[in-house]
């Protein structure tokens, strides 16, 4: 008899929750790479922190460069993450709105063969960065050439390769590159592989921008601050909990080293805005740097292309203390 009363109980739990979900909105949400600014999604998802707030959220991997073109036809309703290609699709007229950030600011380093030793043997060589287009990796590249006395444009030839940091950390063991852009925490990896962490960047850049477009803001609004809340219970409960966290980020990135996940969660813990808010420094730095290609860009103030109206109703309503208690 117990057994089958407690079996009753547990069909009406599977039923109610198989319920809720079906009537639960769906959102389709693209992330470009496995960076550790869109870490927070990772854990938001699998903690059920979206479910919590009434929706069914798939994230999907999109990378090859084709998020915004992914948010634009449709196919997914907002991108986490390609925020310089978001930023020059904004400059070209595209009806994308930033929500807010995961972070303002992003780290990465330049690794290179051991026998490179100063910046001056970087002129006429390749360097690898990610995706194609003027990504975040590019952008930090740059500054950081300019700033050392080497010309982006002429001195160097920047090469854009898939497949993620893995992938260019390979190349660079197999030593069939010289020198390669690589985000935490494969920069570790890369130098217990015997490479040298050649210099560390570390740039005042919006990162993991929640995008989406205005015609979905004017028809969905409920659904985004629903899915804006989401997020934040995620990133509250990312750095309420560390060794869970690790265990989530693990799954994603198909690591097992205790060391290489370790500081893949203190980069994105030590940078991570626990109320989505984007720095307007940070805004500002990317639009002045992607002016070099578009001198648009200049004329373009911190505020343009931002609604941060949700964020400040969720704020009024408490709810960040809420989750704080």
């Amino acid at each position: 008899m117990k057994l089958f009363l407690l079996a009753f109980i547990l069909s009406l739990l599977w039923n109610f929750w198989a319920n809720s979900l079906h009537g639960a909105e769906k959102l389709r949400v693209g992330f470009p790479s496995l960076a550790t600014a869109l870490s927070p999604t990772w854990v938001t998802a699998k903690k059920g922190f979206w479910k919590k707030q009434g929706l069914d959220v798939e994230l999907i991997y999109l990378s090859g460069g084709i998020t915004v073109p992914s948010l634009l036809s449709g196919s997914v309703q907002i991108i986490v993450g390609s925020d310089t290609e978001t930023a020059i699709a904004m400059l070209k007229g595209a009806e994308i709105v930033r929500l807010g950030v995961t972070t303002n600011s992003l780290g990465s380093s330049l690794v290179t063969q051991q026998n490179i030793s100063s910046f001056e043997q970087l002129k006429g060589k390749t360097i690898v960065i990610g995706s194609r287009g003027f990504s975040s990796l590019e952008v930090r590249l740059s500054q950081l050439l300019l700033d050392k006395g080497v010309d982006p444009k002429d001195d160097v030839k920047f090469l854009p390769v898939g497949g993620g940091p893995p992938s260019r950390v390979a190349a660079l063991e197999k030593g069939v590159i010289i020198a390669a852009m690589i985000t935490p925490p494969y920069d570790l990896v890369a130098e217990r592989a015997g490479l040298k962490i050649f210099a560390k960047v570390d740039v005042p850049l919006i990162a993991g921008g929640i995008n989406t477009t205005t015609g979905f803001v004017q028809k969905s609004r409920p659904t985004l601050i629903q899915f804006l809340k989401g997020y934040m219970e995620g990133i509250h409960h990312m750095l309420a909990h560390k060794e869970e966290t690790i265990r989530i980020f693990s799954d994603y990135l198909g690591s097992r080293d205790p060391g290489v996940l370790s500081s893949f969660y203190n980069e994105i813990s030590g940078r991570v805005e626990k109320g989505l808010r984007p720095d307007p420094k940070s805004i500002r730095y990317l639009l002045d740097f992607t002016a070099r290609l578009y001198p648009q860009a200049k004329e373009v103030s911190e505020t343009d292309h931002t609604d941060l109206r949700m964020l400040d109703e969720i704020q009024r309503s408490g709810f960040l203390q809420q989750i704080d208690r």
